[in-house]
C-alpha cells in the first residue's frame, strides 16, 4: 500500500511537471532580444526545444548544488540568484528580470547549480535543455553558434560589470593606488 502511494504521487509529480511545459510559438521568440539574430528557420528549429514554465511568486526554480543542465530565459517576471550563508540564510546575489538569462553555467559545463533561483513574482520563463540543444549541432550548427556567443556576451557583460564592481570596493575599502 505504502509503495502504492509513492508511485501515485512520483505519477502526479510528473504529471504537474509536464502541465507546467508548455511549447513555444517562434512569433514570441521573435520579440525577444536573445534571439534577435536568428532567421525564421532558425526560430522554428529552436522553438521546438524550448519550453515555457510558469513560477508563482517565491517558488525556486532550482536550488544550489542541485543537478541540471537546463538554461532559462526571463519572458515575463523577475527571479533573484541566492547563495546560502554559512548560517543557512538565504543571501541574495542578484535581480534578474525579462530577458534576462540564468542556468546558463550547468548548461555549459554541466556541473551542479551555483546559486540558488527563487521567482519574486509570477514568471513565465522560457527553458532550453541542454540534451535537446546539442541534437541540434548537426542541422543546425550557424544558429548553435549564434546562440552560444549570445550566451558568451551575456556571461562577458556579466564580468566585465563585476571587474567594474571588485575595483569601485577595494578603492572605496582601501583608496585608490597611486
Amino acid at each position: 500500500m505504502v509503495k502504492t502511494i509513492i508511485y501515485e504521487l512520483i505519477a502526479m509529480s510528473h504529471e504537474l511537471k509536464k502541465r507546467r511545459c508548455i511549447m513555444v510559438d517562434p512569433k514570441i521568440l521573435r520579440e525577444m532580444s536573445f534571439f534577435s539574430d536568428l532567421n525564421d528557420e532558425e526560430l522554428s528549429a529552436i522553438s521546438k526545444i524550448i519550453k515555457k514554465k510558469n513560477y508563482k511568486i517565491g517558488e525556486a526554480v532550482f536550488k544550489e548544488n542541485e543537478d541540471g543542465t537546463s538554461m532559462y530565459i526571463i519572458r515575463k517576471g523577475e527571479v533573484k540568484a541566492c547563495k546560502a550563508a554559512p548560517d543557512g540564510e538565504l543571501m541574495t546575489l542578484t535581480l534578474m528580470k525579462d530577458g534576462d538569462m540564468f542556468g546558463e553555467m550547468s548548461f555549459l559545463d554541466g556541473r551542479p547549480r551555483s546559486a540558488t533561483i527563487i521567482s519574486i513574482s509570477n514568471t513565465e520563463a522560457l527553458c532550453i535543455e541542454k540534451h535537446d540543444f546539442e541534437k541540434l549541432m548537426d542541422s543546425h550548427p550557424r544558429m548553435i553558434y549564434k546562440i552560444l556567443k549570445n550566451i558568451i556576451f551575456t556571461i562577458h557583460t556579466l564580468v566585465r560589470g563585476m571587474n567594474t564592481r571588485y575595483v569601485e570596493m577595494v578603492n572605496y575599502m582601501w583608496g585608490r593606488r597611486r
